[in-house]
């Protein structure tokens, strides 16, 4: 980051002035920054580069979500893992997986 004095901001109160990146605090290169650069280590994010690159995550087909909403009596069966069965009642297609704040899921 380029900007006057953002070091010295940056050194003096760490805990209420940091730069973070999708959420994730930076780290302060204090050795690497000058008084109008900051450079700062980003933390591990994992994109479809990074983890071939640096293995930062891999890849899996379980969206693993924190919890699951629908209308259908059995609507937990389309989370199942399973393909081949299907929730009893077909009325309704509302279902869905709740996931961290600021993430989501894909569906390819």
């Amino acid at each position: 980051m380029t900007a006057e004095g953002l070091t010295s901001v940056l050194q003096n109160s760490s805990t209420s002035n940091y730069i973070s990146v999708c959420d994730e605090k930076c780290d302060l290169l204090e050795a690497d920054s000058t008084s109008s650069v900051a450079k700062c280590k980003l933390p591990g994010l994992s994109t479809i580069y990074s983890n071939s690159n640096f293995t930062i995550s891999e890849e899996s087909d379980d969206l693993r979500a924190t919890s699951y909403f629908g209308k259908a009596s059995n609507y937990m069966v389309a989370f199942d893992g399973k393909l081949t069965t299907n929730p009893s009642d077909t009325s309704s297609c509302n279902l869905g997986m709740v996931f961290k704040e600021g993430h989501v899921g894909v569906l390819s």
